[in-house]
């Protein structure tokens, strides 16, 4: 595969058209019989079902095998009612990897089907109660896991994660992250951890991995991220210009390299494809992207 990635100021999962109707969750036994009420099949890892246009498959809840769990997802403009169903164990499907279908898939339908691995994914690790060990069991319409043995009550988790496109002046902080490919630049990004803000997490990423002092933070955009269960959060960092001449420094147990690109130079190495960008529809190629048109 080349190195090149085309800049893109589209991001990947959002744009969803669903009614959650939380309200109808409980009723949710009832909904898998209606003969309108349709399947969003989640595979191994985050794989889904296509139909032979592309697009995604909707399969007929009352032609999915009775064992098959399902998670009541919403309803569609349409009002069929939709269901995420872990189809992991069975056979006779063609599945293809979401990620690679960030862009070529609607935005509708790039964001249900999100949704659906997201949800299929939660339940998977949550099989069990994390204190007694007890098998938990599903309630309302999949949105909850309840431990019978100590009474724990568990619902969908989401981890925040910031990405920051670190700049001063005319020059933008990038760095190529351990396991990446080998030519992939992109912006700095982290896990928020417990007791501190988004904002907070940018400062501290952005001094961890390269030793960056980050004056100030605006927020850009977000983006649900179900590899495995993320919510991206991108942010503008400034750094203080009359800080940020030296070289950063990278955190070596994360970083190959890091490094302050000029505009126009950074815009010729990928024009020439001596560099690439992470894939269309992420948030790390959209601020880069935006960055680069001023």
């Amino acid at each position: 595969m080349s190195a090149k990635q085309t800049p893109s100021l589209t991001v990947a999962f959002v744009g969803a058209t669903l009614d959650r109707a939380a309200h109808l969750r409980d009723d949710a036994e009832r909904l898998r019989t209606s003969h309108s009420s349709q399947v969003i099949v989640v595979g191994p890892d985050q794989q889904i079902v296509l139909e032979g246009d592309g697009t995604l498959a909707r399969v007929p809840a009352t032609a999915v095998p009775r064992d098959m769990p399902l998670t009541f997802l919403g309803v569609e403009p349409s009002g069929a009612a939709v269901f995420a169903g872990d189809a992991a164990s069975e056979p006779g499907h063609r599945f293809t990897p979401l990620r690679e279908l960030m862009t070529a898939l609607s935005p509708a339908e790039a964001a249900l089907a999100a949704y659906a691995v997201g949800m299929v994914g939660w339940h998977r690790v949550n099989r069990y109660c994390g204190r007694s060990g007890h098998a938990t069991e599903v309630e309302a319409g999949g949105h909850r896991r309840r431990c019978p043995g100590c009474g724990l009550v568990q619902f969908p988790r989401t981890d925040p994660v910031v990405t920051m496109l670190v700049q001063s002046n005319d020059k933008a902080l990038l760095s190529r992250r351990k396991g990446a490919p080998k030519h992939r630049w992109s912006a700095l990004a982290g896990f928020v951890e417990p007791g501190e803000t988004p904002e907070e997490a940018v400062v501290r990423e952005a001094r961890e991995e390269t030793g960056v002092e980050i004056t100030a933070v605006k927020y850009v955009t977000s983006q649900p991220w179900p590899f495995p269960a993320a919510l991206m959060i991108g942010f503008w960092a400034f750094a203080d210009p009359a800080r940020a001449d030296g070289a950063p420094q990278p955190q070596p147990t994360e970083l190959v390299e890091a490094r302050w690109w000029p505009r126009a130079e950074l815009a010729e190495a990928i024009q020439d494809e001596r560099i690439g960008l992470p894939p269309p529809g992420t948030i790390g190629n959209y601020l880069i992207s935006t960055w680069l048109r001023g």
